[in-house]
């Protein structure tokens, strides 16, 4: 129950971060300066992320590793911005490089966490589909020997008895 409430506000976490990411207003411009298309390629990338991390998630996976380096990527994203907003250009595009192959990694590995959760689910629930039938019919099957069990001792107690006879 607590990782799931720290799953929530981490999630919460990340989605304020991409909203404030995405209401930040960048000046336009004729042509977009290659630092700024690699903050869009990495937002983009964070995104992407955050989306198969959601996955894995309704899947069953455990992604509290994954969003811990989710939050590292937007935190290098976040100083990336801020570098790119003081004029920094060469700086930010450096940090933006870096944040790519761990959104990637992300990205892959949360793919991964998903199928494993879903192989996972199937074979449970096969397993419990087998073990239901077999314990019915063991549950049948040990019903059925008590109850001739019975049935032959009440019968050899009834013939074994002295019937009176009254007069």
């Amino acid at each position: 129950m607590v990782d799931h409430c720290k799953l929530k506000s981490t999630t919460l976490l990340v989605i304020l971060t991409l909203s404030l990411c995405f209401l930040s207003v960048y000046q336009v411009a004729a042509q977009t300066d290659q630092t700024e298309s690699k903050l869009q390629a990495a937002n983009t990338a964070i995104n992407q992320a955050f989306s198969s991390i959601v996955d894995a998630e309704k899947a069953g996976a455990n992604v509290t590793g994954l969003l811990a380096q989710l939050n590292t990527a937007e935190g290098i994203l976040a100083q990336a911005e801020n570098s790119y907003r003081t004029g920094d250009s060469n700086t930010a595009a450096a940090q933006a490089d870096r944040v790519l192959p761990i959104t990637q990694q992300v990205t892959t590995a949360a793919q991964d966490a998903k199928q494993a959760a879903t192989v996972f689910g199937q074979n449970t629930f096969w397993s419990t589909i087998a073990f239901t039938v077999i314990g019915s019919f063991v549950f049948v099957l040990v019903l059925f020997l008590i109850w001739r069990w019975f049935k032959r001792r009440y019968i050899n107690n009834l013939s074994q008895s002295k019937p009176e006879v009254n007069s």
